[in-house]
């Protein structure tokens, strides 16, 4: 997995004040969690082995680092993506019921696309969290 490079800090900062001036809370707090966050490192150590990942009654093991869309495709789990899982439509969005923490953390565009109400929530971009630990996901109703 490579590391994704930093935008340099002023502009960052810069970028903070500018949204903040906006009133653009979305767009501050993303641009305040790089801020804090700093650059992506390398992986650190993740669990050996399959994971569990629970749709309701469907139980689906993956091996650590896949994505809960990667879990609901190899488990034929119901889960509408129509960007392809490039993190912009936000249609595989989900609830995460517990083992919110064994999840990859939120980045900025997963957040933006998310908005406020659902990161408040805890819900995730399935194409975006990927699993390091056992997870319970429901897949809401869309349509």
């Amino acid at each position: 997995m490579s590391v994704r490079p930093a935008l340099p800090f002023r502009l960052l900062q810069r970028s903070l004040k500018a949204a903040s001036r906006a009133g653009s809370a979305v767009v501050e707090r993303v641009l305040r969690s790089e801020v804090e966050a700093g650059p992506l490192r390398a992986p650190t150590k993740e669990s050996k082995g399959e994971l569990c990942v629970q749709f309701g009654d469907k139980e689906v093991r993956v091996q650590p680092g896949a994505t809960l869309l990667d879990a609901a495709r190899q488990g034929d789990v119901d889960l509408r993506y129509y960007c392809g899982g490039n993190c912009s439509c936000g249609t595989c969005r989900v609830e995460i019921l517990e083992g919110g923490k064994n999840l990859s953390r939120v980045e900025s565009m997963e957040a933006f696309v998310l908005g406020d109400e659902h990161q408040r929530h805890g819900d995730r971009l399935a194409c975006q969290a990927t699993v390091r630990g056992p997870v319970r996901v429901h897949i809401p109703e869309w349509f």
